[in-house]
C-alpha cells in the first residue's frame, strides 16, 4: 500500500519527476497479434473517418458560400472543433460505420480523436500564422501498413513481476523478448508510475512503449565535477567530436562501415526493383513476388541502419551526460543544409540525413537534464569551425574539404572538428562571455501528458476569399483507406 501511495503522488509538475519511456519488443501469439492488428487498424480507421468528415464539411461550406448562401444558413459542421466533440460524434456514428467496434477497446477512439484534433489544429494555426515554421498542409489520411500504432491510457497497464511479460487492455498478457526488470523494480519501489502505453509495429516486431512518471535520481557528483565539454556534430567518419575548453579531445565517434555497405546495397536493390513489376493503384496492378522480396530486403537494411544510428546517439549522449556537468552543442539548420546542390550535393545530403543531428541533440538534452547537468545551445551563426581555438582569429572562408584548421595569425594546425568542439566548450567559460549562448534550449519541451487535455480549435473558415487557399490544401488530401 505504501508503494502504491508513493506512485500516485508522482506528477509531471513536480521538479523532481521526469517523463521517461521504456520500450520493449513483444512476442505475441497468433491470436494476440490479430488483436494488435485490430486495435492499430481501428485507430487508423477512426482517424481517417474524422478527417474525411471534416474535409467534406469544408467542401460543402465552400460551395455554399460561392453560391451566395448567408453565413448563418451554412451547413453546420458535423462536430465542433474539440476533442470531446469528436469523441461524441464517433460514439454516435460508430454502430453504422463500424459494426465490428465492440471488439476494440474504447481507448483507441480517444487516442485517434486526439491525433485528428492535433492535425487539424496544426493546419489551422499554420494558415492563420499562429504556428511558426514551414507551412503545414491539410492532414493526410493514414495508409495501411504505414501508421500501425495506437495508445492505451486506462488500466490495466502492468509490467508483471515475472519480468518477461506485460498486460494490456483487451489484449491480455503478452511475453516480451527483453527483461523488464529495470522498469519493474522502480514500479515496485513506488518511484515510477505508468501513464500510457503505445503499441507500434516495426519491420519484424511489435513493440510497446510505456510512458512513465519517474522520480529523478540526481547523482551526487559527475565524474568530472564542474567540467565543460563542447560537442561538434559532423558527417562522414566522425559524427561526434567532443572536447574541453583546453582543447583536449574526450570523444570521437562515427558510424561503422556497415552503414555505407548497407547504403550501397539499398541503392542496388532499388535499381532492381525499378525493373520489376511494382504496385500501381491507378491500374490496380499487384506487385510481383520478386519485387516484394526486394522491397522487404530494402526495408530490412533501412531498419538496421536506423537501429545503428539510434545506438550511436544513445551511447554517446549517455557518456556525455554522465561525465560532464555542462554540455555545449550547436544549433544546426539541417533543412537549410540539405536544400541546395541537386545531384552535385546528393552524397553530402545523404550523409547529413544519416548523421541524425536532431536525434543526437534531443538525447543529449534530456539525458543531461536527468543527470542534473546543463545543456547550452550556441547561436546558429556562431562560427565554431572558422574560429581559431588558440588566438580567436576568424577566417572569412573555410571549404568543407579542408579537414585541418590552419591559422594564418598564430600558425596553429589542428583538426577541424576538434577546433570547433573546443570553441563551443569555451563559450561556457565565464571569461569568454555567454552572449552567443541560448539557454532556452537547455530544457526539452514536454509533449502532451497523461491528462489528455486539449484546447479547442479556433477555426472555421473565415470567408469565401480563402476558398482558393483551402482548395489548394485539400487538393493534396486524397481519399485513404479508413
Amino acid at each position: 500500500m505504501t508503494t502504491e501511495l508513493a506512485a500516485l503522488k508522482l506528477d509531471k509538475n513536480d521538479p523532481d519527476v521526469i517523463v521517461r519511456a521504456y520500450k520493449f519488443a513483444l512476442k505475441p501469439t497468433p491470436s494476440q497479434e490479430q488483436k494488435l492488428r485490430q486495435h492499430t487498424g481501428g485507430a487508423r480507421f477512426v482517424y481517417n473517418y474524422l478527417i474525411a468528415q471534416w474535409r467534406d464539411d469544408i467542401h460543402t461550406r465552400i460551395e455554399e458560400k460561392e453560391r451566395g448562401v448567408p453565413d448563418d444558413e451554412l451547413t453546420p459542421f458535423a462536430f465542433k472543433s474539440s476533442t470531446y466533440d469528436m469523441i461524441n460524434y464517433w460514439n454516435h456514428t460508430k454502430r453504422e460505420c463500424a459494426p465490428w467496434w465492440p471488439e476494440v477497446s474504447k481507448e483507441i477512439s480517444n487516442d485517434a480523436a486526439h491525433r485528428a484534433h492535433d492535425s487539424m489544429k496544426n493546419w489551422l494555426d499554420s494558415r492563420s500564422g499562429k504556428r511558426k515554421g514551414r507551412r503545414v498542409g491539410f492532414p493526410r489520411f493514414h495508409k495501411r501498413g504505414h501508421h500501425e500504432s495506437c495508445t492505451f491510457w486506462a488500466e490495466p497497464l502492468r509490467v508483471n513481476p515475472d519480468r518477461h511479460s506485460v498486460t494490456l487492455p483487451r489484449i491480455g498478457t503478452i511475453k516480451t523478448y527483453e527483461n523488464t526488470r529495470g522498469l519493474q523494480r522502480k514500479i515496485a519501489k513506488g518511484t515510477a508510475r505508468i501513464i500510457r502505453a503505445t503499441i507500434s509495429r516495426g519491420f519484424n516486431y511489435w513493440h510497446v512503449s510505456f510512458t512513465v512518471y519517474e522520480r529523478k535520481r540526481v547523482p551526487e557528483t559527475h565524474r568530472n565535477p564542474g567540467s565543460v565539454v563542447g560537442v561538434d556534430m559532423g558527417v562522414g567518419d566522425h559524427i561526434i567530436v567532443a572536447a574541453t575548453p583546453n582543447g583536449d579531445e574526450v570523444m570521437r565517434r562515427g558510424l561503422p562501415t556497415t552503414i555505407s555497405d548497407h547504403d550501397k546495397r539499398i541503392r542496388h536493390l532499388q535499381r532492381k526493383m525499378s525493373r520489376k513489376r511494382g504496385p500501381d493503384k491507378r491500374t490496380k496492378t499487384t506487385p510481383s513476388n520478386r519485387w516484394v522480396r526486394a522491397n522487404n530486403q530494402v526495408r530490412k537494411y533501412h531498419n538496421t541502419m536506423a537501429n545503428v544510428r539510434r545506438d550511436l546517439a544513445a551511447k554517446a549522449a549517455h557518456d556525455l551526460a554522465r561525465d560532464y556537468a555542462t554540455v555545449v552543442i550547436e544549433d544546426l539548420n539541417v533543412r537549410a543544409m540539405m536544400v541546395r546542390g541537386g545531384a552535385y550535393k546528393r552524397g553530402l545530403n545523404r550523409a547529413i540525413a544519416q548523421a541524425s543531428f536532431a536525434d543526437l541533440r534531443r538525447r543529449i538534452t534530456y539525458k543531461t537534464r536527468w543527470n542534473g547537468g546543463t545543456v547550452l545551445v550556441a547561436d546558429r551563426w556562431f562560427p565554431s569551425s572558422k574560429t581559431c581555438s588558440r588566438c580567436g582569429e576568424v577566417k572569412s572562408k573555410l571549404s568543407l574539404s579542408e579537414r585541418e584548421y590552419m591559422c594564418y595569425r598564430c600558425g596553429v594546425v589542428v583538426d577541424r572538428d576538434l577546433n570547433a568542439a573546443t570553441n563551443l566548450a569555451k563559450l561556457a567559460v565565464p571569461k569568454s562571455g555567454v552572449s552567443s549562448i541560448d539557454r532556452t534550449g537547455s530544457s526539452p519541451g514536454m509533449g502532451r501528458g497523461g491528462v489528455g487535455k486539449t484546447s479547442s480549435l479556433s477555426g472555421e473558415l473565415a470567408s469565401a476569399d480563402e476558398a482558393s487557399m483551402v482548395r489548394k490544401d485539400l487538393s493534396g488530401c486524397k481519399a485513404g483507406t479508413r
